[in-house]
This record gives structure tokens, C-alpha cells and sequence, in this order.
């Protein structure tokens, strides 16, 4: 490339007379700044046309969604929230809490289904739930049947029998209200 722009250098040097007037020289400034414009303006108008999103887009709207969606991702990926070591740690310890919870119910639902619902522990139950009534009903009537003995013995009469007591009261009327008449 160097050896062109000699070339030129020289050819240019050859074939321009050394006499040229002011305005000649003027007037080929021009012209070759006027030539150098028109090529600038080509080729933005070229960059233009080759880097315009608006065409590709309307030219390729699948590829223009996919890549779109692409730059959202990596970028919403950029500013992801990352945990904490505490975080991590208590996220750590709650999995390791719902697993065991999970393998011990697991285990006892197991173990309650084998022993509880075989015959002889429900017979147990049902026996015990029977006894314990029996128990509480012999309890009232035995209650009942002594404070019976104790009222006759006293003259007075059983709370369960029905018959209602006064009970004697010694009512004083106060100084404050015999006062106020």
C-alpha cells in the first residue's frame, strides 16, 4: 500500500505543471473536497443500511425475539440476589429439619399402624374407657348414698333428696340506713 501512495505521489508530481495559477489550485481543492463528501455521505448511508436494527428486526422477527429474549435473561441473571452464608446455613437446616420430620413420621405412622390397630390393644382401650365409666358411676352413687346416711343422721335433709333449706341468716339492719329515715 505504501508503495501505491508513492506512486501516486509521483505520477501526481509528473503531471502537474509547476505553474499553476492560485484559483487552479483552489478550484481542484473543491473539487476534491466535493468528491470526498459524496463518498463519506456513501458510505454512512452503506454503515446506515448495514447496522439498522429496524430492518433486520422487520426482516427476522423470530431471531430478533429470540436474541431479545436472550439479553433479558443474562441480563436479569447479572442481578440475581445471591444468599447469604447465614441464609444458606438456615435454608441448610430447615431441608435437614423436613427431611427428619418426613423419615420419623414416616417410621411412626408405620409403628402406630401396627400396634394400634392389632385386637388386643383396642380391646385394652375399649376396656379401660369402660372401666374408668364404671368407676365414675359407682363413685357418685357411693358419694350420693353417704351423704344420705350423714343427713339422717343429722336431722337434715340429703342435697340430692330435694328438699331445700333456708339458710338462717342474722340480717342487722346498719346504722347508715336506719339513720337515713
Amino acid at each position: 500500500m505504501a508503495e501505491r501512495t508513492n506512486v501516486a505521489i509521483q505520477q501526481r508530481v509528473h503531471e502537474d505543471p509547476p505553474d499553476r495559477s492560485a484559483v487552479a489550485i483552489r478550484q481542484d481543492i473543491a473539487a476534491k473536497r466535493d468528491s470526498i463528501s459524496e463518498a463519506v455521505d456513501k458510505l454512512g448511508d452503506r454503515i446506515h443500511q448495514t447496522f439498522d436494527w429496524h430492518e433486520y428486526v422487520a426482516e427476522y422477527p423470530a431471531v430478533s425475539l429470540g436474541l431479545a429474549a436472550g439479553v433479558g435473561f443474562l441480563i436479569a441473571g447479572m442481578f440475581k440476589r445471591h444468599p447469604t452464608p447465614q441464609e444458606r446455613i438456615l435454608d441448610a437446616v430447615a431441608d435437614l429439619t423436613e427431611n427428619m420430620t418426613d423419615r420419623i413420621g414416616g417410621v411412626m405412622a408405620g409403628v402406630i399402624q401396627k400396634k394400634l390397630v392389632s385386637g388386643p390393644t383396642l380391646k385394652a382401650a375399649a376396656t379401660a374407657m369402660v372401666a374408668k365409666a364404671a368407676v365414675d358411676l359407682l363413685k357418685k352413687q357411693i358419694s350420693a348414698a353417704v351423704e344420705r346416711d350423714n343427713s339422717q343422721l343429722s336431722g337434715r335433709p340429703a342435697a340430692g333428696s330435694g328438699v331445700r333449706m333456708q339458710p338462717e341468716t342474722n340480717v342487722q339492719p346498719s346504722r347508715s340506713s336506719t339513720s337515713a329515715y
